[in-house]
């Protein structure tokens, strides 16, 4: 075990539907900030309650997140069935009741964070091919309006949000799950981009820093430029912001995970995701440990304790049905029969 104290400002990934007897080992030892869940974690709403609650008794009590989004990505689409998709929410008018819907899944089966929504552009030949049903539309009012609408759903039954793909992955003509995108130098273009952040930011508390690359060739979520100087000196963003996946294959020539994870926090990221190489995990926390500088690391913790306390604030004020979960299953098969009308 190490001797080195450290804030806890990571975000770990689990490999399978129970906590491995390594991956406590590695989480009482160092414990994280948060835990994220995937699919690959999810079998049955007995399993997910057993293991969330067994997550919620490490040390610190991190807190637990899922991407539940709908369409695309709808992580409770085996235990719940399908939810309406961000595009089709926005398109029909629904956005606040698909955030209500996604917060009382998250509220049901334990998760503190859905990181959702995505405030992206939809536009053809990029996002419009690479992130789909994920994006609202190509018209960046449009975006903030149904980004809001869910927020405010999810704020209601006691879950937090988190916009992402900060400064936008609208333009990304390829996956930063497998390429490093390019966006092109244009101010107009990222006007528009950067309007549903700038709009939805406060109201979500947290920002996703995307791994797309801007004209220097340096992908965002490693780029000071813009994780602190466009994010905090030109929109003025005092919230959390969250590192996208650092195992991302947009990041593949930038250095190994524990490098990453270094040169992301450096760069303004306050919550650094690593999300399925947990044996790496406690290697990357002495990285950061050693090479971070002590303000910053500070810094960060700040910021994440502050949006703890939001989060323990709209789950006081929550007001979440007490429905039995095939109630849920109910409404959630209703608002996707909407969008199909």
């Amino acid at each position: 075990m190490s001797d080195l104290t450290y804030p806890p400002v990571f975000g770990v990934g689990l490999a399978g539907p129970a906590l491995a007897p390594s991956e406590r080992r590695a989480l009482e030892a160092h414990p994280p900030r948060a835990v994220i869940l995937f699919r690959r974690n999810i079998e049955s709403v007995e399993q997910v309650l057993a293991l969330t609650g067994d997550i919620r008794k490490l040390p610190g009590r991190p807190r637990i997140c899922v991407d539940q989004e709908g369409g695309p990505v709808d992580r409770f689409r085996d235990l719940l069935g399908p939810s309406i998709s961000f595009r089709e929410a926005a398109a029909s008018g629904v956005a606040r009741r698909a955030g209500e819907l996604a917060g009382e899944a998250c509220a049901a089966l334990g998760f503190d964070v859905d990181l959702a929504p995505v405030a992206d552009r939809l536009l053809p030949g990029a996002s419009e091919r690479v992130l789909r049903d994920r994006c609202a539309s190509g018209d960046p009012a449009l975006v903030i309006r149904a980004s809001l609408d869910f927020l405010a759903g999810l704020h209601a039954r006691g879950v937090g949000g988190c916009v992402k793909h900060f400064p936008g992955l609208g333009r990304a003509n390829l996956d930063t799950h497998k390429e490093l995108p390019l966006i092109p130098p244009d101010p107009e273009e990222e006007e528009r981009d950067l309007a549903p952040f700038e709009a939805t930011m406060t109201s979500a508390r947290a920002v996703m820093i995307s791994h797309a690359a801007g004209p220097d060739g340096a992908p965002a979520s490693l780029s000071s430029a813009r994780a602190t100087g466009l994010l905090r000196g030109s929109l003025g963003f005092t919230g959390a912001a969250f590192s996208d996946d650092l195992e991302m294959g947009a990041l593949s020539a930038f250095g190994p995970l524990l490098e990453r994870c270094v040169v992301a926090a450096r760069a303004g990221c306050d919550l650094l995701f690593v999300c399925s190489r947990i044996e790496e995990y406690p290697d990357c926390v002495e990285k950061v440990s050693r090479e971070v500088p002590p303000v910053r690391l500070a810094e960060a913790s700040a910021r994440l304790d502050a949006y703890v306390m939001h989060l323990d604030e709209i789950r006081r004020a929550a007001s979440i049905p007490k429905l039995p979960l095939a109630g849920l299953m109910a409404d959630i098969a209703a608002l996707r029969a909407l969008s199909e009308v």
